[in-house]
């Protein structure tokens, strides 16, 4: 069985395929991508989801391939996903981080891009604190580029994981959906609002007025400062972590009344849908974010998402290393 499944998977990608490729050659920012690209995206996430749960360690898709994971923040969940994406692939997968790479000498992040492309890597992924830091680095380089999280900016690979476990949950159904908590700094948020907005689903936010950002309203998104009121009828309700790393301390008086009156209990949950799917992109403060007793119910679909980084970040790579369009050597 297990010989003859990459000889299946490879069927099942093919069909899946059917052809086509992204239409970017980076992944930077989810306004970029097509609802083409999105159904791609999850129809070959399906096929490596199947894959991976039968147990299946390496396909060697992407053999002879170098992915180069350059994080210059801390991360858990999304550099470990992404390095296991390319080791189940079959790539040689190199990981760097900003207090291992000579910046810590002087050296600009651009021209750390520029040797990491002079050394014939096949994708780099990238993770910067300054909002914008990938879209410069794909000026400079002829390597694709993935956009693990740039700033208060960016992060797709999250909005996608996050709604291909809602497509699992419900379909292709157009949702109400809540986001709770620190939408100024929060680079998952920035992604996500971009993703359902082209979904069509109903966007609410719940926060104080100083976590709220500018202009958001642009996006289609209803405003709530009473998190009680913004909870009736949602089928997806999204828990932001307080951004303490980027100074989101500052915006609230104490963090005490902040959970008070934001966090995810029990109670509050009986105002929105029985089905409803509760979401948090990591790492989730328990009782201050969501209460255990919600964390650890049916309804929560944290763990899911994990699961399903795996995949998705699969067919990120898979994609952007073999579409037949290449960028052109900027020097």
């Amino acid at each position: 069985m297990k010989r003859n499944a990459p000889l299946q998977l490879l069927a099942n990608l093919k069909k899946a395929r059917s052809g086509k490729n992204l239409s970017v050659l980076d992944l930077l920012s989810i306004d970029d991508l097509s609802l083409g690209d999105f159904e791609l995206l999850f129809s070959l996430s399906e096929v490596f989801k199947k894959f991976v749960k039968r147990g299946e360690k390496k396909c060697e898709l992407l053999k002879g391939k170098t992915i180069i994971n350059f994080f210059n923040e801390n991360s858990t969940r999304t550099r470990s996903s992404f390095e296991l994406a390319g080791k189940h692939l079959g790539a040689d997968v190199i990981n760097i981080s900003g207090s291992s790479s000579s910046g810590r000498k002087g050296e600009t992040l651009g021209d750390s891009a520029r040797t990491l492309d002079a050394l014939n890597s096949d994708l780099l992924v990238i993770r910067d604190a300054n909002a914008g830091a990938p879209f410069q680095l794909s000026k400079l380089v002829r390597t694709p580029i993935v956009n693990a999280g740039d700033g208060w900016h960016e992060h797709p690979t999250q909005a996608l994981l996050e709604a291909f476990t809602l497509r699992e949950r419900f379909g292709q159904r157009k949702l109400k959906y809540l986001f709770v908590g620190d939408a100024l700094h929060s680079r998952v948020f920035g992604s996500q609002v971009r993703l359902y907005k082209k979904l069509g689903y109903e966007i609410r936010l719940a926060a104080p007025e100083t976590l709220i950002p500018k202009n958001v309203e642009k996006f289609g998104v209803k405003v709530f400062y009473e998190i009680e009121k913004a909870l009736e009828g949602v089928d997806a309700i999204h828990a932001i972590r307080l951004q303490t790393e980027r100074a989101a301390g500052k915006f609230i008086a104490t963090g005490r009344e902040y959970s008070k009156n934001y966090c995810l209990s029990p109670a509050r949950m009986t105002l929105a849908k029985k089905d409803v799917a509760v979401l948090h992109a990591g790492p989730v403060i328990r009782e201050f974010d969501i209460r255990t007793e919600v964390l650890e119910s049916p309804n929560c679909l944290v763990q899911k998402m994990v699961e399903n980084s795996l995949p998705i970040r699969m067919a990120v790579e898979w994609l952007l290393i073999t579409n037949s369009k290449k960028k052109i050597k900027p020097w």
